[in-house]
């Protein structure tokens, strides 16, 4: 039977809940009377699912109890949460394509439901501000892997399939989403007052490096509206390591908009046609 602390333990006690039987080599982790996920197998939408009930739970019952970046005991779990191993079976190519794509939109979702328990936008400054934005960086390396997987399979579509309004909704849908994920990304570098400036100084060194991956897939105003707006955090910033961090990245933004707008100014390229079919009846051989 797996042994818990007791949730009326003071608060630093009661964090030190963790292991517990150990049969087969398996163990069973709570945190403060909730069960939680496997630590040591890459997460799904299921182990996602599983910890948002428990913290939301634990979020009800106690006060500034969420896992912590850092935590000396809860740190393991938020390091799950956003630990990139957890992208290795999205990335199985021997597993179903279009499973894997509905996956990473199934974690994707959760991951946006787990940034809702963190942020809380009317207190003063956030309570959970590393956290919190260490969530809203890896939700764009998701959003990054669910577009790869997207255009892969959109290739293997016919031609009559990609053109169908439903295909392209849906296309235009994910770009949507994802335009919304990126502005509100840059968006939390400029709440100087409710976030800590090393938590801003090190999202935006974690931005310089996630925003190329998924720039490269919206569209093309969009892609434009963002680059002014990291052009302008990179000269207007309060923080000279943010500003650092936006004018590395400016340049490789405007490459890879200069390298898709020369793309798309190539004409198309044309299929060669098709020789005509001769139907008619072979010539009569001469006689002999």
């Amino acid at each position: 039977m797996p042994m818990t602390l007791s949730r009326r333990l003071p608060w630093p006690l009661a964090i030190l809940l963790l292991v517990l039987c150990l049969p087969a080599g398996a163990a069973d982790l709570y945190y403060l009377g909730q069960k939680l996920p496997d630590l040591q197998r890459p997460w799904g939408s299921p182990e996602y699912q599983q910890l948002i009930e428990a913290l939301e739970r634990i979020d009800k019952t106690q006060a500034n109890a969420l896992p912590r970046r850092s935590g000396e005991f809860t740190g393991p779990i938020y390091q799950r949460m956003v630990n990139e191993e957890n992208f290795k079976p999205q990335l199985n190519i021997y597993a179903p394509l279009e499973l894997r794509q509905n996956e990473a939109r199934e974690v994707l979702f959760r991951l946006k439901e787990l940034m809702r328990l963190y942020f809380d936008f009317k207190a003063p400054q956030q309570p959970y501000g590393a956290e919190a934005l260490g969530l809203m960086s890896y939700s764009l390396r998701q959003q990054a892997v669910l577009f790869s997987l997207t255009v892969e399979f959109w290739m293997t579509l016919s031609e009559s399939e990609q053109t169908s309004a439903i295909r392209l909704q849906g296309l235009q849908e994910t770009k949507d989403a994802a335009a919304m994920l990126t502005s509100s990304a840059l968006d939390y570098l400029g709440l100087t007052k409710q976030f800590n400036r090393e938590d801003l100084v090190l999202y935006g060194a974690e931005l310089a490096k996630q925003l190329p991956e998924l720039y490269i897939h919206l569209r093309s105003e969009v892609r434009a509206q963002l680059l002014a707006r990291v052009g302008e955090l990179a000269e207007k910033h309060p923080y000279p390591e943010v500003r650092a961090s936006m004018s590395s990245l400016l340049p490789v933004l405007a490459g890879i908009q200069q390298d898709v707008e020369k793309q798309l100014a190539q004409p198309p390229k044309t299929k060669p046609a098709a020789p005509a079919l001769d139907l008619s009846a072979p010539p009569a051989s001469s006689a002999q």
